[in-house]
This record gives C-alpha cells, structure tokens and sequence, in this order.
C-alpha cells in the first residue's frame, strides 16, 4: 500500500523536497491537488485535460514552463488520446493540444487516491508556512522547516529532510537526528505496528544537550512530552503523536515584506475600527482545499 509506495519509487516524497528547495516550483502541486478534486467531483478517475489545466491556472499563473513539461516533470500522470490509447512519460510532449485528450493518474496511484490526495494537501499547507523569498541557506531556517513537515505528521519526509540537513549543518545534527528518530518510531507504529522506545530513547538523548529554546524551539517542551511518551508506551503499550511547539511567535518563513505588511497592520488596529486582517491567497487556498478534504474524506472512491 502507502508505505510500499515510498519504499519503492519515493517519487511523491522526492517531488516535495525538491520543491521544498526551490518553493518557487509550489504552484506545480496545483495539478495533482486540482486533479483529486475534479476526480471526487465527477467520480471518474478519467478527467477531460482541458478541465485539468484550467483549474490550475485558474488561481495561480503558471510561468515555470509549458503544461506538458509540468506534467512530465511531476510523473504522476498518463494521458488517454481519443482513441482510448495511454500517453505516458516523455511522450506527453508530443501531444500539442489538450483538445480530445483525458488525464489520470497512473495506475499506482490510483489505488492509493485518498492517501495521495491527502499528502498533496499537507505538502499545500508547509509551502504556504514558508516565504518564497526566505533563504535557504541558514540553520534557522532549517530547523524551522523541520518542525512544520514533522507537525504535518508526514513522518518519511522528515526522515530525508533532516538527514540532508545533518549533513549541511553538522553542529546542529542531534536535533535534526532527534526529529528523524521520532519520525522513525511512529513509521514503524503505523507501518509495522511496531511499539518500541528504542527510537524515542535515542531521541531524548539527542535532545538532552541543546538548550532548552534552540532557535525558537520549545526543546524543554518537546523532552517533556517524549518523556510522557516513552512512560506511556511502555506501561500501556499505546502512544499518543507529539507536536513540536515554538517558546515565542517568530519571524521565521516571513519575507521582509510581510513582516513590514505585519507591523503596519499592527499599527492600524491600535486606532481601533473595523477589523482588518492580510490573509494570502495561498493561505486561502490551503485552507478551502483543507477543508475540502475534511469534508470528503468518508466520500466512497470513485470507480
């Protein structure tokens, strides 16, 4: 299932640490989200292309490249000609217009749609935590991005996330190992039903040297909810899922617009009146695809 997926190809997780790199590529992620919605609106895994291309581009503009290298570049889709024949991998190029033409995903993830569509969302909701413009290239950062993947619960993607940021940021590994032991123990709970501390004990190992707000993270916090962890596992052999919290509100993923934007509209609500607030569109989008899915979720797969 889900887990032979990422164990085999990894193609989903590859594609959101890729695009976590370089989160100028996020609006890609329209199309598969875009996709799973046309899917559960009309029932059919089989959706007319034109349909496709103009719900991703009805939100955002896409300028990173033509429909068909998007396409070949996400590898989650075939295309069905008028004949009925797939058009899959490079061979997507050669199709010129969408006209006549159907889209699917490809068979594998066909029968894991819901899985998949609920990942996408969650991919959808770290991307928009995150500025376009912030660097990439600081520890800060890093750690930050960390805790927003880990808090989404989509535990194989934290695993390869902080092993690269163990090795570009040697100094701060023991925090990055911590979250990939955590992340490994609840793998193991819903892949193998395998109820072991091992992985929470290295952990809190990892942890015990840092101080107790390491770059905005509630450190004491997290050793005290691994600690409530570990008792409860081996009393009762039952386990509760862990969120990283943060000791103070940070500037972290914010561009220095916004945080000029934030500070005017601190100053405007001191003079009282309406209400006002910024939100994104991409906050706004998040939130409807989110709710979508809350919504739908119960919904049968579609034949």
């Amino acid at each position: 299932m889900l887990k032979d997926t990422w164990q085999e190809a990894g193609r989903l997780e590859s594609l959101f640490l890729e695009i976590v790199e370089d989160p100028t590529k996020k609006e890609v992620l329209l199309y598969p989200i875009c996709y799973c919605q046309l899917v559960r609106k009309e029932n059919s895994f089989e959706v007319d292309l034109e349909k496709l291309i103009s719900c991703a581009n009805k939100t955002f503009k896409i300028t990173k490249g033509m429909w068909q290298d998007i396409l070949l570049e996400i590898d989650l889709f075939q295309l069905i000609d008028p004949n009925g024949d797939p058009v899959c991998g490079k061979d997507i190029l050669r199709v010129h217009s969408p006209e006549g033409f159907k889209v699917s995903f490809l068979p594998e993830y066909r029968e894991i749609f819901y899985e998949v569509y609920s990942r996408f969302l969650k991919y959808w909701t770290v991307l928009s935590k995150v500025s376009s413009y912030s660097k990439r290239n600081t520890p800060a950062e890093a750690v930050y991005l960390s805790v927003i993947i880990f808090n989404e619960e989509l535990f194989p993607e934290v695993s390869h996330f902080c092993s690269n940021q163990s090795l570009r940021y040697p100094e701060e590994e023991p925090f990055f190992t911590a979250l990939r032991e955590i992340s490994e123990f609840y793998r193991r709970c819903t892949d193998r039903k395998e109820i072991d501390v091992t992985h929470l004990t290295k952990a809190l190992e990892n942890l015990s040297g840092l101080e107790e707000v390491y770059y905005g993270v509630n450190v004491a916090r997290l050793r005290k909810d691994l600690e409530n962890l570990i008792r409860e596992v081996s009393r009762n052999r039952r386990y509760f899922l862990i969120k990283v919290s943060f000791h103070m509100r940070s500037d972290h993923g914010k561009g220095i617009f916004r945080r000029i934007i934030s500070r005017l509209v601190g100053k405007i609500k001191q003079f009282g009146g309406r209400r006002w607030t910024l939100i994104s569109s991409e906050t706004a989008y998040s939130y409807s695809t989110g709710t979508c899915w809350r919504r739908q979720r119960d919904l049968p797969i579609p034949i």
